[in-house]
């Protein structure tokens, strides 16, 4: 069975059309929602640059959506969702070979789904802005200190948050905002859940942001820091699937060190032919 590995922008734009296709030889290449998000959304340019280097194939990439719908899925069977490549879209399809021409227009119904999850998006940013404000409740003490105080501070938050048991003691204490949908009870293999791993990620990111904007991120939230959280927001969905898959390939440094964090049994790669492990 070939091996799956979670990709991202980073390294889709980033990459040669030569390293794509080497890294496919090897593995099947799961693009998550949030990915293609962020391509239908992207400047011209940049689309055409990453769809160019996928083959003209019938399913290259294994299509795995919002990671709402694997906490929907354990909610509802009440167990782990699996591996996210296991909810891949599962009928045929091949990339419309338009989107890696300059002239290519979505057609309205694409762009009425896009305009529906730029809505979703800004909701998520919203809510990440809210999280990261609860961070001096549950770690206080982060912007206390000299600069390398600060930064041992925040290693050992993020240790913490890293151990999946302290984070399902923390999971325990909250309550799903729809009472038709409770949230499961979770008493074992706590990282083998979506809903664990999605937290931890969530705490990383809230835990970062509040340290880098010195707690004064909704005050300074200018037009350029909310298109910067909105690429957090994908990024996140994207760590966490690849958390959650087990491999991840990225060249962005800080989700190298997070995916590292989290699984330190996984797999990592910058998107080269020789393979970071």
């Amino acid at each position: 069975m070939t091996a799956t590995v979670v990709i991202d922008k980073n390294f889709l734009q980033g990459a040669s059309r030569y390293q794509v296709h080497s890294l496919m030889t090897t593995h099947q290449l799961v693009m998550p929602g949030a990915l293609f998000f962020e391509l239908m959304t992207t400047d011209v340019a940049a689309r055409r640059n990453c769809f160019s280097k996928l083959p003209s194939v019938v399913n290259p990439v294994l299509l795995v959506d919002h990671i709402g719908v694997l906490l929907r899925h354990e909610i509802v069977e009440k167990r782990p969702c699996g591996l996210p490549s296991t909810h891949r879209l599962q009928s045929n399809f091949q990339f419309n070979r338009g989107l890696s021409e300059d002239s290519y227009e979505l057609p309205v119904d694409a762009r009425t789904a896009v305009d529906s999850l730029v809505a979703e998006t800004a909701e998520d940013v919203a809510s990440l802005i809210d999280l990261s404000e609860s961070v001096p409740d549950i770690f206080p003490g982060l912007l206390v200190g000299t600069a390398a105080q600060q930064a041992a501070s925040l290693a050992d938050v993020e240790a913490l948050i890293a151990r999946v048991e302290a984070v399902h003691e923390f999971y325990t204490r909250l309550e799903s905002p729809d009472s038709s949908m409770p949230y499961p009870r979770i008493q074992a293999a706590f990282g083998s859940w979506a809903h664990i791993r999605w937290l931890q990620v969530k705490m990383l990111f809230a835990t970062d942001l509040y340290v880098r904007y010195r707690g004064r991120l909704r005050e300074i939230a200018t037009p350029n820091v909310l298109v910067k959280l909105e690429h957090d927001v994908h990024d996140a969905q994207i760590l966490a699937l690849g958390v959650m898959e087990g491999a991840l390939v990225t060249r962005e440094q800080k989700l190298q060190r997070w995916f590292r964090l989290l699984r330190p049994d996984g797999w990592v790669s910058t998107g080269v032919v020789n393979i970071d492990v």
